[in-house]
């Protein structure tokens, strides 16, 4: 009979890592946002590009950020329900 199921260990320490790499991603967004409102570049390409960043880029990293977040938190309560069936 086949046995189905995850190394509980191993599934906590992928929520672990999908959380953090969540976190870094936050991070990182952060800090580029902050490096381009100091950048002193103005006209016409600065504007679009400032709009670019505000409209798509920042978004799609915090919609990863997000996903990362979820998936680490469904990781770490799948090792939970494991860990409470195998008791």
């Amino acid at each position: 009979m086949a046995m189905w199921g995850a190394d509980i260990a191993q599934l906590k320490d992928l929520g672990t890592k999908l959380q953090a790499g969540s976190a870094e991603i936050e991070k990182q967004k952060n800090m580029l946002a902050r490096a381009l409102q100091s950048t002193d570049w103005k006209g016409p390409d600065a504007d679009k590009f400032r709009s670019e960043w505000e409209g798509q880029h920042a978004n799609a990293l915090a919609k990863v950020a997000q996903a990362l977040e979820e998936a680490g938190k469904h990781a770490s309560r799948n090792a939970t329900q494991q860990e409470e069936a195998s008791r």
